[in-house]
């Protein structure tokens, strides 16, 4: 008679300890020491020193920056990624003003980590995320945090404008030229550098650009305010600086709470014009023509962007690019006609005759494009149905890689609440990876045969089919569908998306 001998299960007794981190931002300032790291290092560690549950593997800290925003709080970002690569079980922390100031970033912070089966505790207030009703509380005192942070961004904002209109404010940043004074914290002259501002603005004046001077100040080997090498930025920047004039505007620029920092002031908040609050470099009538001259050249500068044709023009001869001519009517040449090494002798072209050619293109697009892009269409359908593969292919291996990476996070989820064994997660972790980099591999395959020629073609058809005739709608059509204009003789060769071309010659159209 067979015999069955039962094998009890294996019991382990052991305990396996929960991975615990502590979050907390510590002060910068020395004299502060109830917040210092080495406190703080020392009482969490005396925290889990005896537990038999829990063990601390690590403290991450950020020094005393603002908590409104994540980007900024680099060991925050890092627990959070330890978190998702299944190192940390729990997080301690002291409160939620120093977990995060924000409502909304505490809360998704919170969730995501909940969903990776991760918990935190909330020393001051009590709470710990393992209960779902700690949720609303979380909202509620993140609010308070926040209001908090906002209250005391107002309070400081109030000191510093009230600093400003009554003259007391010090200046934060020094201009280049001056230096401040240890004793009173104003601003005295550097003989040195100032001398260089005043030949700055001569320069200026005399008609050499922003960009010129910056080249002849780095050749001179003379170092610039930001400490890497002098640019047509810079320049201009100093250019516009009324301190240089003794005088000082305060609140050029501005910031909201939890907004976008140093906006233009252009009437939003109050300005405070000091005259008189440090000794001047420049006269104001020196700096009232470099001002001018500032405006005046912009206004040029804008009227060269504007013209539609600027980077679109190519050499049909020599392949350079066609740039504007100097002088007061708009002619563009080749790039290399006074070449130094090989001299191109194409022809020129003025701006006038360009706009010409481009109507006679969208007039003819306008009125025959039915017939030209309706056969292009059909004949590319019918090659592009011969083909293999295609976009039915590539959406369904974007669907699996979609599907493997839900599958890569449940695992994550599996692994943190030990319900597999790491060596098994980074076995099957590998051989996600692996079929997802083959998608990838097919993907780029398949959209590298896949050809886009036939919906070139199709918005080629559809926009120019809207066509009213206007020198707007022209833009249009020079800006997005055509790619270049080659330039050869009179010969005016227009390449459109697509692969297709069109060539219209220049004076054909003149009375």
């Amino acid at each position: 008679m067979p015999r069955m001998i039962v094998i009890p299960p294996r019991t382990d007794n052991t305990v396996k300890k929960l991975r615990v981190a502590a979050y907390c931002r510590v002060s910068t300032n020395h004299a502060d020491q109830e917040n210092s790291y080495e406190t703080q290092v020392r009482y969490f560690s005396e925290l889990f020193d005896n537990s038999s549950t829990q063990q601390l593997v690590g403290i991450y800290a950020d020094e005393g920056i603002t908590g409104t925003s994540l980007d900024s709080r680099v060991s925050f970002i890092k627990l959070l990624e330890d978190c998702r690569h299944g190192r940390i079980d729990r997080i301690i922390t002291k409160s939620i003003s120093r977990f995060a100031r924000n409502t909304m970033d505490c809360l998704k912070c919170i969730r995501e980590l909940n969903d990776l089966g991760i918990t935190i505790i909330f020393e001051k207030e009590n709470i710990d995320t393992a209960r779902m009703s700690d949720e609303m509380m979380v909202t509620i005192m993140g609010g308070l945090a926040q209001e908090e942070s906002h209250s005391i961004s107002r309070n400081v904002l109030w000191s510093i404008q009230k600093k400003m209109a009554s003259g007391t404010y010090r200046h934060a940043r020094v201009p280049y030229g001056y230096k401040k004074n240890e004793k009173t914290g104003s601003l005295v002259v550097d003989p040195r550098k100032a001398k260089i501002v005043k030949r700055i603005f001569s320069m200026y004046l005399s008609g050499t650009g922003t960009t010129s001077i910056a080249v002849k100040l780095n050749n001179e080997g003379i170092a610039s305010p930001t400490g890497v090498k002098w640019n047509g930025v810079t320049i201009c920047k100093m250019l516009r600086q009324e301190k240089y004039t003794g005088n000082t505007l305060w609140q050029k620029t501005y910031s909201e709470f939890m907004g976008p920092h140093f906006q233009i002031n252009k009437g939003q908040k109050p300005k405070y014009y000091i005259q008189n609050s440090h000794p001047a470099i420049i006269d104001n009538e020196t700096f009232e023509q470099a001002a001018r001259l500032l405006k005046q050249n912009k206004t040029n500068n804008t009227v060269t962007k504007k013209l539609p044709f600027r980077k679109k023009l190519i050499c049909g001869q020599c392949g350079h690019m066609y740039t504007l001519k100097p002088g007061r009517i708009i002619n563009w040449q080749c790039s290399h006609k006074y070449s130094t090494t090989k001299k191109c002798i194409n022809t020129e072209i003025s701006d006038k005759d360009l706009h010409i050619a481009l109507e006679a293109l969208c007039d003819k697009l306008h009125i025959n494009g039915k017939i030209i892009f309706g056969r292009c269409i059909e004949h590319l359908s019918k090659l592009e149905s011969l083909k293999p593969g295609g976009t039915l292919n590539i959406a369904n291996a974007y669907t699996q890689i979609a599907d493997l990476k839900e599958q890569k996070h449940r695992l994550t989820v599996l692994r943190t609440k030990g319900h597999i064994s790491d060596e098994k997660f980074m076995l099957m972790e590998s051989e996600i990876k692996r079929k997802i980099a083959e998608l990838n591999g097919d993907i780029e395959r398949l959209s590298q045969e896949k050809d886009t020629a036939i919906d070139d073609i199709r918005l080629i058809y559809e926009t120019v089919k809207e066509y009213d005739g206007t020198i707007e709608y022209r833009e249009r059509i020079l800006s997005e569908l055509v790619e270049r204009i080659r330039i050869t003789g009179s010969e005016i060769r227009f390449e459109l998306i697509g692969g297709l071309s069109f060539t219209e010659r220049n004076g054909a159209y003149e009375n």
